[in-house]
């Protein structure tokens, strides 16, 4: 398979685990490992096209609460097509992939071929996502305008889900040839052992994991109700949440509550292993959500996924494989309710944590992902 240099344009460091829940870095070591030359381009900012949209936005949620999408806004993006086409021009590359965000390429000039690498298009997260709503109306036409330039002028965007693909087809009349579907991977260094993944479990306390940065936004209570209908129907089981915080001083015999682990540390890693080895499903009631990595690292362990049915969520879930969608307006019951008919077998539990490793291995990793996306980007030059 043909390797490129390619030109790797993100706004933070790729060496930034953080940025976009690591996927920018992991998509730079994915596609170093595949022979690619990468020439990272960020981090880069315009900072005072920065500091003037901050201030205009700032302004506008104090005097008329309503936001202003600085990120996509013409005079930002322009910014960021000027920066980059700067320094564009004084390298030797292939192709140009920009990972994470339009933004950064709708204004950049280059005689090479431009991919997107995105979880979502604008007009389909508009009021869906809260970054993306209560938006002047001026803020709204320019953040549309500005994605749809970037995607018509590409020669392929990668999409995650076909929930972000058909958006760009639907609102921006993208070309078919133009849009692929591939699943993101797992965001871990280390992942363990197909063995050590599926490792039998006792299912006298069913132990239930959810990880999430915002408790509300995650359905953390949604996840709380369905621990208590499994209580009430005589269910020994348990709810541990990671990352979040609940809203009130909520205690529970039966919660615990990790705030926060860092996964850039040996600890942190040490700590995410033994809480997705020990428990027994992922629970993600989210509200809004494009592309949960985590149902790439549960998948990776065997841990079963029970999430609602909303956004780009399905990219990721093999319905019945890996895990299950469930209404977005059940409260918790139809989750519990799912709990205890796959618990009720323990080999049907057995067969679902193999056949959750099994969508890890055969699509949720990145080394599928990279050599996927390698294919098609020869496939699109030739």
């Amino acid at each position: 398979m043909k390797t490129y240099r390619i030109a790797y344009i993100t706004e933070t460091s790729p060496d930034d685990k953080h940025a976009w829940s690591g996927t920018v870095h992991y998509v730079y070591e994915a596609l170093k490992k595949q022979g690619h030359t990468l020439i990272t381009l960020g981090p880069a900012k315009p900072k005072l096209a920065a500091i003037y949209c901050k201030v205009i936005n700032q302004l506008s949620l104090k005097i008329l609460n309503k936001r202003f999408d600085y990120r996509h806004s013409t005079i930002y993006t322009k910014a960021f097509g000027k920066l980059f086409t700067k320094k564009l021009s004084a390298l030797h590359y292939d192709i140009v992939i920009i990972c994470g965000g339009t933004e950064y390429g709708a204004y950049i000039k280059t005689t090479k071929p431009i991919y997107y690498i995105l979880d979502r298009t604008i007009e389909g997260a508009l009021n869906y996502h809260t970054i993306l709503s209560h938006l002047l109306d001026f803020s709204k036409k320019q953040s549309v305008a500005t994605d749809k330039k970037a995607m018509i002028e590409s020669t392929k965007v990668f999409f995650s889900s076909a929930w972000a693909a058909n958006h760009a087809k639907l609102f921006y009349q993208l070309a078919y040839n133009k849009i692929e579907v591939i699943p993101f991977g797992a965001n871990l260094d280390k992942i363990p052992t197909h063995e050590m993944a599926l490792a039998e479990k006792d299912l006298t306390s069913i132990k239930l994991l959810l990880i999430g940065t915002h408790w509300n936004n995650k359905g953390a209570d949604i996840a709380f109700n369905t621990l208590k209908y499994l209580l009430n129907k005589n269910v020994k089981a348990t709810l541990t949440v990671v990352g979040c915080l609940p809203p009130n001083e909520l205690t529970h015999p039966g919660l615990t509550i990790i705030p926060f682990i860092d996964k850039n540390s040996n600890e942190g890693i040490k700590q995410l292993w033994e809480l997705y080895l020990s428990h027994h499903f992922f629970i993600l009631p989210t509200r809004f959500d494009c592309t949960p990595i985590v149902f790439c690292e549960a998948s990776a362990f065997g841990l079963p996924i029970l999430t609602a049915n909303t956004g780009g969520v399905a990219g990721h879930i093999y319905e019945g494989k890996n895990g299950y969608l469930i209404n977005y307006e059940d409260k918790g019951m139809a989750y519990a309710e799912k709990i205890m008919s796959i618990i009720a077998s323990p080999n049907d539990y057995k067969t679902l944590c193999e056949t959750t490793r099994q969508c890890y291995e055969n699509h949720l990793n990145w080394d599928v992902w990279a050599k996927t996306i390698t294919q098609k980007i020869q496939n699109s030059i030739s």
